[in-house]
């Protein structure tokens, strides 16, 4: 293996992980805001509508 191809191979893994470092990025992030979201659901099941909490 001569040197450009081994250069071309790490370009190659960066450019790989760091594409894979942001589509797993993105879905943490969508994955929080549905989990903040259900949490915000189930809390409000537990007090009536127009209830005031101090």
């Amino acid at each position: 293996m001569n040197f450009d191809a081994g250069i071309r191979f790490i370009f190659f893994l960066v450019i790989f992980g760091f594409t894979n470092y942001l589509i797993m990025l993105r879905r943490y992030e969508k994955d929080i805001k549905k989990k903040k979201f259900l949490q915000h659901q189930k809390i409000s099941r537990l007090y009536p509508k127009g209830a005031f909490i101090f």
